[in-house]
């Protein structure tokens, strides 16, 4: 029996979330075998802001303990951290999250150099904090992660190697690795030992394809209609997950997108990755 966890990140049934609240979305997580939750703030600083009503971090951490959901982690907003540093941090402890991750720290060269260079001082010292406060930081690989930066690194590269890899860990996305042109199995072995936090998601095949990585990402946005991991998507599913139980990944995570039917993805896709578990 594999040792990778199933969990999910919470924009996957954002909906639910926000319209019926933690109480409904964990009786539904927990019926469908999701054993941990990540957080997911978008651009505001706290999850009453995110939810818009009001969210005690320590009575949701009781109620997630009486459904069985773990608490894992969260993709917090960077910019309200840098604002206001105590109250993101604090709810993170409070909810007793294991990580905090962001997203790439800006848009690859199109970005200036100084700019660059200035954004990597920050997001090493935010992730200093957080590692001194116990809290693993994360980078996630949205696509544009895989821009390049004034040394010619991938952006998410570039975030790690100027941290160091026990500051900041990559949180891959295997949507997003195939859209960039790489190898989800490869990347999982390059950084072996080092990925905790694996997201599966998944898009239908594109009509249209090009070499230009914002392109392929725009296509694969503008086609989206829904699409639950395995759900005839653009991954081996099976290949995936035996990488990365291999390369010491802890969990795995269904990743949706904005989704009109979204618990009925959320479920198709704890089926079709359980399988594999």
């Amino acid at each position: 029996m594999s040792k990778l966890k199933l969990g999910l990140q919470m924009w996957s049934i954002h909906d639910v979330f926000v319209n019926q609240g933690f109480e409904k979305a964990l009786q539904e997580m927990s019926k469908m075998g999701y054993e941990g939750l990540e957080f997911a703030l978008g651009g505001s600083a706290t999850l009453s802001d995110r939810c818009g009503y009001p969210v005690d971090p320590k009575e949701l951490k009781k109620m997630m303990e009486a459904y069985g959901v773990e608490p894992l982690g969260s993709h917090i907003a960077f910019g309200e951290f840098m604002k206001n540093p105590e109250v993101v941090l604090q709810e993170c402890l409070d909810l007793g999250l294991k990580y905090a991750a962001v997203g790439p720290a800006f848009e690859g060269d199109r970005t200036p150099h100084g700019d660059q260079i200035e954004k990597y001082k920050q997001i090493t010292e935010g992730a200093r904090v957080f590692k001194e406060n116990g809290i693993q930081f994360q980078v996630h690989c949205a696509v544009y992660g895989y821009l390049h930066d004034y040394k010619g690194r991938p952006t998410y590269q570039g975030m790690i190697e100027e941290a160091g890899i026990d500051l900041i860990q990559p949180e891959f996305d295997t949507a997003w690795m195939i859209c960039s042109g790489n190898d989800p199995i490869e990347l999982l072995k390059k950084y072996r030992g080092h990925v905790d936090i694996l997201h599966f998601k998944d898009y239908h095949p594109v009509p249209y394809d090009t070499e230009y990585i914002l392109v392929r990402h725009n296509e694969v946005c503008d086609h989206h209609r829904g699409c639950a991991v395995g759900d005839n998507g653009v991954q081996d599913v099976a290949s995936i997950v035996a990488a990365a139980e291999e390369c010491g990944t802890k969990w795995v995570l269904t990743e949706l997108w904005n989704e009109e039917n979204s618990l009925e993805n959320a479920r198709i896709s704890a089926e079709n990755i359980k399988k594999y578990l």
